[in-house]
């Protein structure tokens, strides 16, 4: 199996080891891919290390300045990804994840599809089918 990770800031150490430990399997393969905003992962993988507690192989990736989520969505069937995994950035007064606008793009895009579940520190789109 294969994961994408989107990683739009440094301090998602939560949202990367709820994947890691509760998402992703042993032996699978993760694509940490940062957003153009976020220059260095070195410190935050630092943080997660040893990765090789998690059995997994990884690679980091970034999208392109001006990217869109068609971009995101060729990624993904590019590396025939199972899922795709985007941290929750902020939490309404209720404590319902507020859903930002990449969440909602990546949900919405007609090429996709997938069962949707909400973590405590990630959104999923897992079991991907991606129309030709």
């Amino acid at each position: 199996m294969t994961t994408i990770l989107i990683i739009n800031s440094v301090e998602q150490q939560p949202t990367v080891r709820e994947v890691l430990s509760s998402v992703v399997d042993a032996g699978e393969t993760i694509y940490f891919l940062r957003l153009p905003t976020v220059r260095c992962l070195g410190p935050l993988i630092q943080d997660i290390n040893p990765m090789i507690e998690y059995d997994v192989e990884y690679t980091i990736s970034c999208l392109p300045e001006g990217y869109d989520v068609a971009e995101l969505v060729e990624f993904a069937v590019e590396t025939d990804a199972d899922r795709i995994c985007i941290g929750i950035s902020e939490r309404t007064v209720t404590g319902k994840a507020r859903i930002d606008d990449l969440t909602e793009s990546v949900l919405l895009h007609d090429r996709i599809s997938g069962d949707f579940v909400v973590g405590e520190h990630a959104i999923i789109l897992e079991e991907l089918d991606y129309a030709q």
